[in-house]
This record gives C-alpha cells, structure tokens and sequence, in this order.
C-alpha cells in the first residue's frame, strides 16, 4: 500500500520531519509529541471523562496499535463518527498495557510505537 504524501500542517508535523530528517532523536520527538494535541478517531460518541472511546485498532504481527493524527485534518480520513481529542500526555497516560500507537497511519510520516515504548513513555511522564 502506498503511503500518502505528508505535507506538514503543524508544529509537531515539522518535528515529525525533522526527527526523519535525523535532526531530532526518537525519544526527543516522543515528548514532542506527548506535549501536542492528537486526533483519536472513536467508534462511539467520546464522553468528557474519556469513557466509550473505542479506538481504530490497527494490528501488525499481533500487536494492536491504536490509530492517532497530528492534524484534525488527517483524522478525518478514516470516516469514523466520533473523535477523542486530547494532549498526547493524557492520551498515553490512560492507554492500558499491551497497546501501541500508530501515529498518522497510511501517511510517509507515520510513526509506530510498540507497547513496551508506550510503557516507557509513561513511566517518563509519571516522574515529570
């Protein structure tokens, strides 16, 4: 499947492309995007607490990733009804075990990261 072509729309899209770029390390670009606003597309109507949010599941070799944009515009894509959005630290803080995270999915700047480095993440985020 061809990706398609990814023309940043935000500031943490510029960071995306520079961490491609090899001017920004994984684990840099990973707080970056903790600290953005992220687009999570949701089968169900998403309430304020965060309850009923039920993800795109996207799985490779086994493991579920859960489908996250940068844009609003990119989310839309998937044609789902709903949107959970959230600062990438509340969204990986309240990910359970087991799950990664595709970030912008189907697009050349996609990003995965696999259930034991969403665990790392959060355990950075918890101590500050």
């Amino acid at each position: 499947m061809a990706l398609l072509a990814f023309a940043p729309q935000t500031p943490i899209e510029h960071r995306i492309l520079a961490a491609q770029n090899g001017g920004l390390s994984g684990d840099a670009l990973l707080r970056e995007i903790a600290a953005a606003t992220l687009y999570a597309p949701s089968m169900d109507a998403v309430q304020e607490d965060g309850s009923r949010f039920q993800p795109i599941l996207l799985e490779i070799d086994g493991q579920p990733f859960v489908a996250v944009y940068t844009a609003l515009s990119r989310a839309k894509k998937d044609h789902t009804p709903y949107l959970l959005q959230a600062t990438g630290s509340h969204f990986f803080l309240r990910l359970p075990p087991g799950y990664g995270v595709m970030v912008n999915p189907g697009y050349a700047a996609q990003i995965l990261v696999p259930d034991d480095g969403i665990a790392a993440l959060q355990n950075d985020l918890r101590q500050g």
